[in-house]
This record gives structure tokens, C-alpha cells and sequence, in this order.
């Protein structure tokens, strides 16, 4: 008979199951890592912006586009890279709506503390097979090719590409004036939100 300190030993072995050489699953739980190891660069050009650009908001797409470079650098096994022709995927963003809101008001009739919301839409395609990894699916969904016909010339690179639905992302931030906080440091903030909500996005699927 297996003594009860034995089996308890022996628990591990089995929930244990074997991802690779260096990650392993425990009790449902792995050292896998969130982001899909066989992509290996990230193409990010710089976000449009149909906003009208007045200041402070001049701009404003090449400051998240480089925030969003940053946390793509410090958070996931990618590298960024300029080059197109040589990224696996590239990831297409744009800035579609600022709103501030004034939450409160002096006895002034100043603004006490505000609140601004920035929204974007994103795709992230994979420039090796023409899928769109931010596209949403249900389990087990799968997008149908076009059957093959050899009668028909060579469709068009675009043409034989996954049709992409844009993501929407939003990022809020707030800001109070009198504690000398303005439109520039809520955009900061709220851009490193934006950054760290892409980049979530990007994780494998549980």
C-alpha cells in the first residue's frame, strides 16, 4: 500500500504536463509565456490621425505610436522593427476621437478637474499569411478561404488577405489643474493606458 506521504509526493508528477523543454503546467497554471513565441518582429508605423491637430494635441499619434513601441519592447519577446518586407506582423492604428470632459468647476466657473477620453481603432495582421490576428472569434471559428480555381489567374496579394474588423480601444485619463496637472500630462497618461491595453491585446488567448 502507498503511504499517504508518498502519494501526496506523487501529486506533482502528475499535474505536471511538459509544454517544452524550458515551460511547464501546473495545476492549470504555466510558465508558457502570454505572447506567441513564433512571431518574431512587429512592424508599428505611425498611427493616423483624423483628429483635427490643433494644440495640445498636435501630434498626439507619433507620442502613442511611441508608446505603444515601448511596451511592445519591455513586455513581449518582439522586437520592432521599420522594415516592413522583413516584419512578421504589423500592427495599423488610428486615433478616431478626443473628448474632454469637465467633471467640476471652480466657483470661477474655471475647470477643477477634467477628464479625457481617447478612443482608437487597431488591426493586426500577419504579414506570412494574410490573417488577422486582431480579428474577434468565437471558439472553433474559422474564416473560410476562397477555393482554389486554376482557371482564374493569380488573385491580387490584397485581394486573397482576411478582411480585417477593426478593434476598438479607449484610454481614459483625468486631470487637475490647480495640482498643475494639464492637457499634455493627461494625454501622457492616457496614452501609456492605451499602450498597455494594445499590448494585453496582443497576448495568445487563454
Amino acid at each position: 500500500m502507498i503511504s499517504r506521504r508518498r502519494f501526496l509526493l506523487a501529486l506533482p508528477a502528475f499535474a505536471i504536463g511538459c509544454r517544452s523543454e524550458s515551460d511547464f503546467k501546473l495545476f492549470g497554471y504555466s510558465t508558457k509565456p502570454p505572447f506567441d513565441t513564433g512571431i518574431r518582429t512587429v512592424n508599428v508605423p505611425v498611427f493616423k490621425n483624423i483628429m483635427l491637430e490643433t494644440t495640445p494635441y498636435r501630434d498626439m499619434e507619433v507620442d502613442l505610436t511611441s508608446a505603444v513601441v515601448k511596451e511592445i519592447n519591455s513586455r513581449t519577446p518582439w522586437k520592432v522593427t521599420s522594415d516592413c518586407d522583413a516584419a512578421d506582423t504589423q500592427l495599423l492604428g488610428t486615433i478616431t476621437r478626443v473628448e474632454k470632459v469637465i467633471l467640476n468647476r471652480t466657483q470661477q466657473n474655471f475647470a477643477r478637474e477634467l477628464e479625457f477620453i481617447y478612443t482608437v481603432t487597431l488591426v493586426w495582421r500577419d504579414l506570412r499569411t494574410g490573417k488577422v490576428l486582431s480579428n474577434r472569434r468565437g471558439p472553433g471559428e474559422i474564416i473560410p478561404a476562397t477555393p482554389f480555381d486554376p482557371s482564374l489567374p493569380p488573385p491580387e496579394v490584397d485581394a486573397v488577405r482576411e478582411k480585417a474588423i477593426p478593434v476598438v480601444v479607449v484610454a481614459t485619463a483625468r486631470a487637475i489643474p490647480e495640482l498643475g496637472e494639464s492637457n499634455v500630462t493627461a494625454m501622457k497618461l492616457g496614452f501609456d493606458q492605451m499602450a498597455r491595453q494594445i499590448v494585453n491585446m496582443m497576448e495568445t488567448p487563454w
